[in-house]
């Protein structure tokens, strides 16, 4: 899947230095450095990255595998002028801009599979193979967008098997050939540089915006990425309503849209009609699941 070029707004094309990017060894996560960071008085925008996370985490609170050497983890620091009700944008703007940082660092070849995303913002393949995933933390106008991408496998958890439905880059089965354990420090170092314009391209346009989507053809740009558009999905709330005990809370339904805040358009598989989703744990279903 494409993704149409933005105007250039990177620290290139304005003659402005490049963000600064820290390159760390082990670290509990690269949020929590970008966040020490910013508390020492680092100025954004920056990034971190670490070839090791011990405690990385994702989104809704789950533990993201980093391990050593075979995972890139970036965090990048970005102070937004725009008020939290115009941000609903930016998780979705990262995801774009993971997808971009790829195909200028390692473009797929003819035959090889496109990555795209899962809603929010799932690094996916069209097979539904997670390749990563990202977090947006919030700290006042300060923004923490954490990226973890899969650079080799087979993927394995702590227990040293294989996590099911993971997706890497290089390696057995992976997305793209392999060069070899001794170009992957190359690999990693071309990704995060990808990453940090690609990033500051995609926040800067929607700063220049107010965060409005659609002016800057984020949303465009979004919907011909998204691979849960047109897909039957479940919804699973989060917090105290999915842990209820009246009924399956759930939403199932065909998905039509991403509308202009960037929320989930379904049409509900109970007849109820169309509903938008600004939050949820969604999963691709085939048509025939329950």
């Amino acid at each position: 899947m494409d993704v149409p070029a933005l105007p250039d707004t990177s620290a290139e094309g304005t003659g402005a230095a490049s963000p600064r990017i820290h390159r760390l060894g082990a670290v509990r996560s690269t949020q929590d450095e970008a966040t020490a960071l910013l508390r020492a008085g680092d100025a954004p925008p920056f990034a971190v990255t670490a070839t090791r996370q011990t405690s990385g985490r994702g989104r809704l609170g789950r533990a993201f595998a980093s391990p050593d050497g075979a995972s890139l983890a970036l965090t990048y620091a970005h102070r937004t002028s725009l008020a939290p009700a115009r941000r609903g944008w930016f998780p979705l703007a990262a995801g774009l801009a993971a997808v971009a940082a790829l195909e200028r660092a390692v473009p797929a070849a003819a035959g090889e599979q496109r990555i795209g995303l899962k809603w929010p913002n799932d690094l996916h393949t069209a097979d539904g193979r997670k390749l990563g995933g990202i977090l947006v933390e919030a700290r006042g106008e300060d923004l923490m967008l954490g990226i973890g991408l899969n650079l080799r496998g087979p993927v394995l958890d702590e227990d040293g098997e294989p996590v099911p439905g993971a997706a890497w880059l290089r390696g057995e089965a992976g997305l793209r050939p392999d060069a070899g354990p001794a170009e992957d420090r190359g690999l990693r170092e071309a990704l995060e540089e990808a990453l940090v314009a690609a990033l500051g391209e995609e926040l800067a346009a929607l700063e220049s915006a107010q965060g409005d989507g659609d002016a800057v053809g984020t949303r465009d740009r979004y919907t011909m990425t998204c691979l849960t558009l047109g897909r039957t999905v479940r919804v699973d709330p989060l917090g105290e309503a999915a842990g209820g005990a009246d009924g399956d809370p759930a939403l199932r339904g065909t998905v039509l849209d991403v509308d202009e805040h960037g929320r989930l358009v379904l049409d509900r598989a109970d007849g109820e009609g169309r509903i938008a989703v600004d939050v949820g744990d969604v999963r691709h279903l085939r048509p025939a699941a329950p």
